[in-house]
């Protein structure tokens, strides 16, 4: 089952594909990873393609869309830019070479709320301006849900790679939107992006 992992912060998909493909990771433009896992009684082989976003690999990047049944699109919490690029570079790109692929979106570093929460409830109180961090605004779940629905995304799911929280949820939602989508095929395997 391929997936794809597109958008969000470089670092934040690597740890993130750390965590669920334990191996050594070395950057390169594109990656793919395999894992066995079972989803609802059903052995699949998931096959991760971790892609690289910047514009000089525009054409090679697109090979990777071959075969692909479902796309991971992520963004970061913190990046407001993370989210835009979903909405104007990613969802045009797939649609070009993958017409029709499903899509999930993810939202990474969630635990930056509850840090940002914690951060003002401690410095709430201090008189010393040096004291107070600047908040840089974060993507609410709500904001996230709304662009999912307007990209037309069969699934919006949070996680945090640093807290491990989320992150086997959203391969096996994935995984698991992938197979709807493929029960229709007689293959065995998936192709997410």
């Amino acid at each position: 089952m391929p997936l794809s992992l597109c958008g969000g912060s470089k670092t934040v998909q690597r740890k993130l594909v750390l965590l669920y493909f334990p191996t050594v990771y070395e950057p390169t433009v594109f990656e793919n990873y395999v894992h066995d896992i079972f989803v609802d009684n059903v052995h699949i082989e998931l096959s991760l393609w971790d892609t690289a976003g910047q514009e000089e690999f525009d054409r090679l990047r697109s090979l990777s869309y071959d075969d692909t049944d479902l796309i991971m699109l992520c963004y970061s919490v913190d990046s407001k830019d993370s989210l835009e690029n979903v909405e104007s570079k990613w969802v045009g790109e797939i649609a070009d070479n993958c017409p029709g692929v499903k899509l999930v979106l993810v939202a990474l570093k969630c635990d930056l709320r509850q840090e940002q929460a914690d951060d003002a409830a401690e410095n709430g109180n201090a008189t010393d301006p040096s004291q107070q961090r600047e908040k840089k605004p974060m993507i609410t779940y709500d904001t996230g849900l709304e662009v999912a629905r307007r990209i037309n995304a069969l699934r919006y799911l949070e996680c945090s790679a640093m807290r491990n929280r989320g992150v086997n949820e959203a391969f096996t939602e994935a995984a698991r939107v992938a197979l709807s989508v493929k029960k229709d095929r007689e293959e065995s395997k998936c192709t997410v992006m």
